[in-house]
């Protein structure tokens, strides 16, 4: 029993009244009210309010909120961080974090996750293809454009050659002797006495540019074989490095446009040559000012401030340590070049050969036997490896030590003739032995350079390196160094360390030391790197996508490394085979800097991924929305392509991608080849003639012959119906004339009145017979059944009139001069001069007779004199190198008809 009720019975206390009760009661519940407003949604204890909940638990309950008062600033801060989140829309966010109490240390980055659902979901929102985005469908889209990127290409290639050879004029039938198309049929239906190439092309400038749009000349050549009138409206220079400003300058005056095409890193032009053919002396009997180095005309135009593109990209190299020394050292790490997907190889990059017993003789023969004699094992090893798989290349640094590397080869192949087919004679993929003087412009898939100098009989190195001494030593150098395509091996007696560049400047000998030095060095970073600031193999992640896909690859169990190369292009992540650590088995490119790096669709999504197709790379691509949106589907594709091109047999990746290059040349090849024979074929066997035979009109008037008219003077009188002046007559000379300009028009007035009189018979026609066909010619105007142009009847939808020419045997075809439209004459003329290339303006005037059957007498040129004057004020015919040709316009136009009737 409680006390206070054992108080009340002992009498200890009064009896409370009701009154009393009711005033304590009405308190305590104002209290409960005041506390319970202190509080924000009201004050409960175990989910019942305060007038419900029994005395002894309110008590207890306002007992732990005052021992707990030191924590009011803490639930202040937190209702301003739920009123915050609530603000900000992350209300349901913050409810279940309520709900579900996470650990505080991971507070934050479910944080950063959800507020960057949030923004994803705002930038899909913006950006619906971002929203569409799929996986799938943007590697199906990727796919055809890739296709029709090659299609499109392949088709230009095919549009180039039918353009061109729809230019070429027809065999047509012209007898005027100085057309340019019957120049050159006589020229080459010769046996003996030919006319000199430069006169021929000057008689035939205009057909020259038909045949030959694209003239490949070196620059003596377009100053031999082109007059200095004939002009171009792009000139090209390839290799202009090598090319001296005058002899440069022919070509240059003769063009519009020029386009200077070098590497100002690469050969010079020089007077070595010179030298050596009218001294017959190398390079180490020549004094520093009997060679001379000119600017090249690449220079000049450098100079003078001409706009400069750099072609950066670098594919030639299937491996990047073939160029990575180049690009360090004379291309201030510009270039874009492609990693490959072995990162050790015995097969790819630079090897350093060293022949410790080689001997240069300086003084006599200046030629190094020995180090010659592991030049020709090493091309007898390669061809006995590899047979005809891989082109091969020797390179020396001299003449002399060439032609030691000539006589070992020699020497051995009359040992070995079995090998004698290998060493046939191919510009593109042959064998050669060469100095670096004339090495620019080839390239193998195998160099091997043969360095030569060295220690003489007595030991002594001088340094003394022959064209690396002299100026521009270091561009020969460059060009010397980037002819491989898969490896280089460096023969040499000597190692960077003989070289004392204490005892010479020159720059050539210098970074001769220094890819000594890089070819010595297994690690060719390393090597770079000590010479100055070089790119970095191997980088960092350049993403955080790039971090987590690198982090699930290594929970699948492989080694992965980021950011493979060593230029401004690499590859994001490279798995490495764990079978062979030496190669990567798979690329993965994510869309992230590199992706975005690229201008264009072509480079980017179909270029890049091709040369590193071909230089054997598998690639795989992560697509940011995909793997945000669904990451373990990702993690899936990932693992599936690891999988796939781990158990792809490396030797038919490389096959596939060298075949495919092959494959396609040679069926591009065959398939335009056949294309230009067959258009061609068909062009030689089809003669034909300006013309169409001319349709002469049958006509038959319709009436009676007699018909007795009654008149007051004479009761009876017999007329002749088949006059021309009776009006009777009118509706027939109407029908017969539109009969005749439908069959014949367009038709001079005087033929109209020859027809319809030899129509009715008559031989000879009177003034008042013409007036009556010309009344009813202007009543077939006037109903619009005809049209009259000058003395000329038109049929009224005959926009382009023919050319019509006499028919054998049938004398009404044959038409006077004057009796033929004007119209007509231009069209003949403008066919004239389109087959035959250019005519002269006499010549042109005695074809146009011809065509049309006529003498070309006075009277008839005269009559055609001004409207070829007219068809050169107008432009349609300009006058070009002394003759007259098309313009542009009209050969356009004159190439959509020419499969005309008409022609």
């Amino acid at each position: 029993m409680p006390k206070r009720m054992v108080d009340i019975a002992c009498g200890k206390v009064g009896t409370p009244s009701s009154k009393n009760l009711r005033r304590l009661y009405d308190e305590a519940s104002r209290l409960l009210q005041c506390l319970e407003k202190r509080f924000e949604g009201g004050l409960s204890w175990q989910g019942r309010r305060l007038p419900d909940v029994p005395i002894e638990d309110l008590i207890e309950r306002i007992r732990t909120l005052q021992e707990r008062v030191d924590d009011i600033q803490l639930w202040v801060d937190f209702k301003e961080v739920k009123f915050w989140f609530y603000k900000k829309g992350f209300k349901e966010f913050f409810d279940k974090l309520i709900e579900q109490c996470p650990p505080s240390s991971k507070l934050i980055p479910i944080l950063r996750k959800a507020i960057f659902l949030e923004w994803i979901e705002a930038v899909y929102e913006r950006d619906e293809a971002l929203g569409r985005f799929r996986t799938e469908g943007h590697e199906r889209l990727i796919r055809n454009f890739q296709e029709l990127d090659k299609k499109l290409i392949r088709l230009s290639a095919y549009r180039v050659i039918q353009r061109v050879i729809d230019r070429r004029p027809p065999q047509v039938e012209i007898h005027a002797k100085d057309a340019e198309v019957n120049i050159l049929r006589r020229e080459a239906a010769k046996r003996r006495r030919l006319m000199p190439i430069r006169e021929l092309f000057l008689r035939i400038p205009n057909l020259l540019r038909l045949l030959k749009p694209c003239l490949l000349m070196s620059p003596l050549s377009v100053s031999q074989f082109l007059s200095p009138e004939m002009r171009f409206d792009l000139v090209v220079f390839d290799e202009a490095s090598q090319l001296l400003p005058w002899d440069a300058v022919g070509a240059i005056y003769r063009g519009k446009t020029i386009v200077v095409a070098g590497d100002n890193r690469q050969l010079p032009p020089t007077s070595f040559f010179q030298r050596v053919i009218f001294d017959e002396r190398d390079w180490d009997e020549l004094e520093e000012y009997e060679v001379e180095v000119f600017d090249s005309i690449l220079d000049e135009c450098l100079g003078i401030g001409l706009p400069v593109l750099m072609l950066k990209w670098h594919y030639r190299s299937k491996h990047e340590d073939l160029i990575a020394f180049s690009n360090h050292r004379f291309y201030d790490n510009k270039l874009i070049t492609f990693p490959s997907p072995f990162k050790e190889s015995e097969e790819l990059g630079v090897e350093l050969v060293y022949v410790e017993d080689g001997v240069y003789y300086r003084g006599t023969t200046r030629k190094n036997p020995r180090e010659a004699e592991i030049v020709a094992d090493l091309v007898f090893k390669h061809f006995q490896r590899y047979g005809d798989k891989k082109s091969l290349g020797v390179v020396t640094f001299s003449i002399a030590q060439m032609e030691a590397v000539e006589e070992a080869i020699e020497a051995r192949l009359r040992k070995h003739p079995e090998f004698e087919h290998f060493f046939r004679e191919d510009r593109l993929h042959g064998f050669f032995v060469k100095n670096l003087e004339n090495v620019q412009g080839d390239e193998r898939d195998v160099i091997i350079i043969s360095v030569g100098y060295g220690r003489d009989p007595r030991g002594r190195m001088t340094m003394q390196f022959g064209p690396l001494n002299k100026e521009g030593g270091e561009r020969r150098l460059n060009v010397l160094i980037t002819r491989a395509r898969e490896k280089v091996i460096l023969v040499s007696s000597i190692k960077a360390d003989d070289i004392d560049l204490r005892a010479t400047k020159a720059p050539g000998v210098l970074n001769l030391y220094h890819y000594l030095r890089y070819a010595e060095a297994e690690n060719k970073r390393k090597a770079l790197e000590a010479v100055g600031p070089a790119l970095p193999w191997l980088g960092e992640y350049e993403s955080p996508l790039e971090e987590e896909v690198a982090g699930e690859i290594r929970r699948m169990g492989y080694d992965v490394i980021p950011q493979v190369g060593c230029s401004g292009y690499r590859i994001d992540l490279g798995v490495i085979d764990p079978a062979k650590p030496g190669r990567f088995i798979l690329g993965v490119e994510c869309d992230g800097a590199t992706y975005h790096s690229a201008h264009n669709a072509r480079d980017r999504d179909r270029i890049r991924q091709e040369v590193l197709e071909r230089m054997g790379w598998k690639i795989h691509r992560i697509w940011a929305p995909s793997w945000v949106a669904n990451r373990k589907r990702e993690v899936e594709r990932l693992r599936k392509a690891i999988e796939k091109a781990q158990n792809y047999r490396w030797e038919e990746r490389q096959k596939k991608a060298e075949g495919e290059d092959r494959y396609e040349i040679i069926k591009k090849t065959k398939k335009n080849t056949g294309n230009f024979n067959n258009i061609a074929l068909k062009q030689i066997n089809l003669v034909e003639r300006i013309g169409v035979p001319y349709k002469v009109s049958k006509l038959e008037a319709k009436f009676k012959e007699y018909i007795t008219v009654y008149t007051s003077r004479w009761p009876y009188v017999v007329l002749r119906k088949n006059e021309f002046h009776m009006p009777e007559n009118q509706r027939e000379l109407r029908r017969l004339i539109r009969k005749l300009v439908k069959e014949e028009g367009p038709i001079h007035f005087d033929l109209v009145v020859k027809r319809l009189a030899d129509a009715w018979g008559l031989k000879r026609v009177g003034v008042r017979a013409k007036n009556a066909v010309r009344k009813a010619m202007w009543l077939c105007k006037e109903n619009g059944s005809i049209l009259v142009k000058g003395e000329f009847l038109w049929p009224p939808k005959l926009r382009d009139v023919p050319i019509r020419v006499p028919v054998p045997k049938v004398p009404e075809s044959k038409r006077r001069i004057e009796h033929i439209p004007p119209e007509e004459i231009e069209k003949a003329m403008m066919a004239i001069v389109y087959y035959a290339a250019g005519i002269g303006k006499e010549s042109l005037i005695s074809e146009t007779a011809h065509v049309f059957g006529l003498r070309c007498v006075r009277r008839v040129a005269n009559w055609l004199f001004p409207i070829c004057e007219k068809l050169v004020r107008e432009g349609r015919l300009i006058s070009s190198y002394g003759k007259l040709t098309l313009s542009e316009g009209e050969r356009l136009v004159t190439r959509l008809r020419k499969r005309s009737p008409s022609h």
